[in-house]
């Protein structure tokens, strides 16, 4: 996954004032490319394209393919996208709706399996003959599997509030719910 992809913003990526220039010195190669018939001054523009296009938030196997193969059309797409990521992404498919009391019974169970996960970790036995007795640092987890619950019920439940998504499939409860239910 590229770093477009997972969300970060090209302004925290780059910064805001160098951003347009960067994606205008590469279209700006990329036209003179398409110009140029000497291979040799093809090779330096694809040199400079590989550099500069390194450093943007592009899938960098993609972009090395492109580059190895001397894809124009690879190229010509990867440059769109930096230069409007909002036509490339891809539409969310709604959720289903999922019974109240189905959504409290997956929270009860999640909330089950934090617990004792926190538990295993606190009563962890060192090689000394006294534990240490500390608090365990467990926050989030990855939700009970396909087997127990519909994987999507995660995704309702961020939505409604009733859990956060950390990430790489991990959730944790948010603060301030406490243990009430939503009704």
């Amino acid at each position: 996954m590229s770093q477009l992809d997972s969300g970060l913003g090209y302004e925290k990526f780059l910064g805001n004032g160098n951003l347009m220039n960067i994606i205008e010195k590469i279209r700006d190669t990329e036209k003179k490319l398409r110009a140029i018939s000497d291979p040799m001054k093809q090779l330096d523009s694809w040199n400079l394209l590989e550099r500069l296009l390194g450093r943007m938030p592009v899938d960098q196997t993609e972009l090395a393919r492109i580059i190895k193969e001397r894809d124009g059309i690879g190229l010509d797409v990867i440059i769109k996208r930096l230069e409007d990521p909002d036509a490339f992404k891809t539409k969310e498919e709604p959720l289903p709706e999922f019974a109240q009391s189905e959504m409290n019974e997956a929270l009860r169970v999640f909330r089950h399996r934090i617990k004792f996960k926190k538990l295993d970790d606190e009563s962890r036995i060192s090689q000394r003959n006294l534990t240490g007795g500390k608090k365990a640092q467990i926050d989030s987890m990855q939700p009970p599997g396909a087997s127990e619950f519909d994987p999507l019920i995660w995704k309702v439940m961020v939505k409604k509030g009733m859990l956060a998504y950390d990430g790489q499939g991990f959730y944790h409860e948010p603060p301030n719910r406490g243990h009430l239910k939503l009704e």
